[in-house]
């Protein structure tokens, strides 16, 4: 596997092709896609999310190499956002060095996200299903 390290405001994140595979072998929470700010350009691209126990994972296409991750005991706080008022279904993820901006399709989908998230923030070691 190829290896590298990529610089996120300071941080450094070790990553490689597939992240999952070298991750615990905790079972997905929930999957699907969500529409992501970029961190550097501005811009906002659909990407798949996997959520575990211990991390949420996003690629570009379900299936491909892994683009980023957020290490589940990073997480400050989920909830939903009002920084950009013309986005519905708009919720962040905050960690200690950064917020993301995530965008679900529904309402529904946003309250699935977030509810899944504070659930495992709340119940770090609950092995029970969501």
């Amino acid at each position: 596997k190829q290896w590298y390290q990529r610089r996120v405001r300071g941080d450094s994140v070790s990553s490689d092709t597939d992240v999952s595979e070298r991750c615990d072998e905790s079972p997905i929470v929930r999957e699907g896609y969500l529409i992501k700010q970029g961190n550097m350009v501005k811009n906002w691209r659909r990407r798949w999310f996997t959520l575990s126990r211990s991390y949420l994972i996003y690629r570009e296409e379900e299936g491909t190499p892994t683009k980023g991750q957020i290490r589940m005991c990073d997480i400050k706080l989920t909830r939903r956002s009002e920084r950009y008022p013309d986005k519905r279904f708009l919720f962040e993820v905050i960690t200690s060095k950064r917020t993301y901006y995530m965008m679900a399709s529904s309402q529904d989908e946003m309250d699935g996200w977030t509810d899944a998230i504070s659930h495992i923030l709340k119940n770090p070691s609950d092995t029970s299903s969501l």
